[in-house]
């Protein structure tokens, strides 16, 4: 049987994981990323609303 590729809920599309896992960021990319995140959450989510995708 040939072999299935997992896709996202409601979607034919199969799950791609994007960007770079937290463990592996390097300093100046953590503090970037806690930087967008701490904006997205003052603004209520309408500045970087797809954060936790990248």
């Amino acid at each position: 049987m040939a072999e299935q590729k997992s896709t996202a809920q409601g979607s034919a599309a199969p799950v791609s994981s994007t960007g770079t896992p937290f463990g592996e960021m390097s300093g100046s990319q953590k503090i970037t990323w806690l930087g967008k995140v701490v904006v997205m959450l003052v603004s209520g989510g309408f500045v970087f609303p797809n954060i936790f995708v990248e």
